[in-house]
């Protein structure tokens, strides 16, 4: 596989998480199903707050780390640093059948789950997509986590600095480097966007809120398992 192809499958995984955390937020208990550290801080504040139910961000929080081991353990024989790879591409779609399912209760309630319903969502939801935060991490791409953007923010920034000060370009090379933070800022953007089109689709087409969620993930699974298949096959 290609750097390019890789990327692009990148981009579609960003999509997903910016697209679960919206959903999981707005309509599955005000708990992110990607971004742990925004749980971590609303776990915090219920020490505090009359109204706010803590259940919902440990339940997120549980199910994600629990993801997070099986992720990890369905590519612990993928190489480090690796482009891809048959696991991942297995991973991805497991997490795709999940997010699929939920989409189609999400669909089949009406968009108005109970609140064990919508516990048991937002658990599966989260769990899904700690499997692909751990089957991602064995890529090892410099900067760039699926499932969250404060590092990618963090390397970003620092990039730019690094790249506008210094008139030496950096030990990887000047142009990979630019390309790197090329992919952290269409990553950003893309996040961003899918998160922005899900609140949309909440608001003015509630059953389909999960839909950009689970298909782009469906995607880049099944093009990453096609170009396994095709890799295997070639002499």
């Amino acid at each position: 596989m290609r750097a390019a192809e890789r990327d692009f499958l990148i981009l579609l995984l960003a999509m997903t998480s910016g697209a679960a955390d919206s959903w999981s937020y707005l309509g599955l208990g005000h708990a992110f199903a990607a971004n742990m550290t925004g749980n971590t801080v609303l776990l915090g504040v219920t020490v505090f707050a009359e109204n706010y139910e803590a259940r919902h961000t440990l339940i997120a929080l549980a199910c994600y780390a629990l993801g997070v081991a099986l992720g990890s353990f369905l590519t612990r024989r993928v190489i480090a640093k690796a482009m891809w790879s048959r696991s991942i591409s297995l991973t991805l779609f497991l997490e795709a059948l999940l997010l699929l399912a939920v989409e189609a209760m999400w669909i089949d309630i009406k968009s108005a789950p109970q609140t064990d319903l919508r516990n048991a969502m937002l658990g599966v939801v989260s769990f899904g997509i700690g499997m692909q935060s751990g089957a991602m991490l064995r890529l090892q791409i410099p900067g760039i986590v699926t499932t969250y953007i404060t590092g990618t923010w963090t390397t970003l920034v620092s990039g730019l600095v690094r790249l506008g000060a210094s008139r030496e370009p950096p030990p990887s090379g000047r142009l990979s480097f630019e390309e790197r933070l090329i992919l952290q800022g269409a990553f950003l953007a893309t996040y961003f966007l899918s998160a922005l089109a899900t609140g949309w689709l909440f608001h003015f087409h509630r059953m389909a809120a999960g839909a950009l969620a689970a298909v782009p993930l469906l995607i880049a699974a099944t093009y990453g398992a096609a170009h396994d298949r095709k890799a295997a096959g070639s002499p």
